[in-house]
């Protein structure tokens, strides 16, 4: 049986680094990858960004994750490192040099540009399993692998996972290699239909088999664009340029749908974070011309379509708040949110130039206790409010 994670306070504090040392293992950062040029070979390209977010009109208090990164902040340049000798392991494709070292980038997003962080991204089982040779490995040349502790997660595989491709194909332009790429085992459809808008059909990919080592001449490693919670413009642009591009030349190919441009995303479908008093909401919002969709019903053609043409976007926290990237044009974004939600749907909206609204919501005591994944309540009469200083 696959042993469980460790809880990252346990494991951070003793059991995991005691683990790595009397496994010998290290950890390989970024700022060790950069600075050790004998034993790996890297590519650096785009610039150092500088950001200073724009301070979210709002409802309410804002959530501290928000105020944390309205601050001003930079990421470092982007890297792409070639590992020679690699070998992809385990539940999440854990990556270890030829030395049996963990490559951090590998598993997920650092703390800052150059921090790694383990909380539940490697298993106790990989790093057993990197010790014990069995019969199960195989070959290949060169890979990349955006396989990961967050890449079934809709967000993350957009932010986390395909903003590092940007990275594969200047290491393709570069070097005129053309690694195949790993993605997750069982993948979702959207993760396929995501893949085709970016030219990767099947064949340039193959997917994770966690029961297998596999050995690799060179492994190819993007760098994160997403350190901690802030998000690179750069990668964030490249990508949405990538897929409406794309989508343009398939739009012949393709179902034509016809969606409002003011739209109310529901979550009545997903187990945290629902409004509770959604009816109520939604005789508020028709009045204004807002129709309901729930994403879990949609294809992920049917949601580019419909945000593509969006005007006005209301939803509660969460991953469906994603598709915001696939609007055309500047569109106004009011957010649902309770004191622990994360801050990317802000920081998309600035980056974009998005008119973004964080409104506050009301939790029972019960919900308080879920914390993130609590359900709310909306104060309907403040959100007439504003719809009606918003449309006029």
């Amino acid at each position: 049986m696959t042993l469980n994670l460790l809880r990252r306070n346990q494991r951070d504090k003793f059991v995991f680094p005691l683990l790595l040392k009397l496994l010998g293992i290290k950890i390989i950062t970024n700022n060790q990858l950069l600075t050790n040029q004998e034993g790996y070979v890297n590519l650096t390209y785009g610039l150092k960004e500088y950001i200073s977010p724009q301070r979210p009109n709002n409802i309410g208090e804002i959530p501290e994750s928000i105020k944390v990164t309205s601050l001003p902040f930079s990421i470092n340049r982007p890297i792409v490192s070639e590992i020679e000798n690699a070998q992809l392991i385990g539940d999440i494709a854990v990556g270890f040099d030829k030395e049996g070292n963990i490559i951090s980038e590998t598993t997920q997003p650092p703390l800052g540009d150059l921090s790694p962080r383990f909380d539940g991204s490697i298993s106790v089982e990989s790093l057993f399993l990197k010790k014990i040779p069995f019969a199960n490995g195989y070959h290949l040349g060169s890979a990349c692998s955006l396989v990961n502790f967050r890449s079934k997660s809709y967000y993350h595989w957009f932010l986390d996972c395909l903003t590092r491709l940007e990275g594969l194909e200047y290491y393709q332009k570069y070097t005129g290699d053309k690694p195949l790429l790993i993605i997750d085992s069982n993948p979702t459809s959207w993760q396929i239909e995501s893949l085709k808008l970016l030219g990767y059909e099947p064949g340039t990919y193959i997917h994770w088999d966690k029961r297998k080592k596999i050995h690799l001449k060179k492994l190819i490693v993007p760098t994160f664009r997403q350190p901690g919670n802030w998000i690179s413009p750069s990668a964030l642009h490249w990508l949405r340029g990538q897929i409406l591009r794309n989508i343009q030349n398939q739009n012949a190919n393709k179902n034509q749908y016809s969606f409002s441009p003011r739209i109310y995303i529901s979550r009545s479908k997903a187990s945290g974070r629902r409004v509770i008093n959604e009816e109520k909401l939604i005789q508020l919002l028709s009045q204004f011309g807002f129709v309901r969709y729930t994403l879990e019903d949609m294809s992920l053609w049917e949601q580019i379509q419909l945000f593509s043409s969006a005007e006005i976007v209301i939803a509660p926290h969460g991953a469906g708040l994603t598709n915001i990237i696939f609007s055309k044009k500047p569109i106004t974004v009011i957010e649902f949110v309770n004191p622990w939600v994360s801050p990317h749907y802000y920081l998309i909206s600035t980056i974009l130039g998005f008119t973004y609204w964080c409104f506050e919501c009301h939790q029972p005591y019960l919900q308080k206790l879920r914390k993130g994944k609590g359900d709310m309540i909306v104060d309907v009469e403040r959100l007439h409010h504003l719809l009606k200083q918003l449309i006029t």
